[in-house]
């Protein structure tokens, strides 16, 4: 089996949703690397796995998934050569990552308490 680059859309709302479909899907063997880009709610997977069993271990932990590609991987680029006429200076310097909320309202547990002492049960 060849390694393929699979991308899921995956619904990552808090800090708590990315820890959780990292993790589940870190549990696969076979897989080379993951990345995950939160603004996009996407999660990219390289690697010898099968793409249907990754969305159904993800449907299972409560974070839907859909297939959006599957295909080859893309050519590490180490041929390239940057311009001699550029300055090492001038390369775009990647922008700082946004922080997401601690939890989203999806992963917050509520609790819902009925209890009053002074009502009686007994009828």
């Amino acid at each position: 089996m060849s390694a393929k680059k699979i991308v899921l859309k995956v619904c990552i709302m808090c800090n708590k949703c990315a820890v959780c479909v990292m993790s589940t899907i870190a549990k696969f063997d076979g897989i080379t690397s993951m990345a995950l880009d939160a603004e996009k709610s996407t999660v990219t997977i390289v690697g010898t796995v099968d793409a249907v069993l990754i969305v159904k271990a993800l449907r299972k932990a409560k974070k839907p998934a859909e297939i959006v590609t599957v295909g080859q991987p893309d050519k590490p680029a180490d041929d390239k050569k940057p311009d001699a006429g550029k300055k090492p200076d001038a390369v775009m310097k990647p922008e700082p990552c946004k922080d997401l909320p601690q939890q989203c309202k999806a992963c917050t547990y509520v609790v819902y308490d009925d209890y009053q002492p002074n009502q009686c049960i007994i009828i």
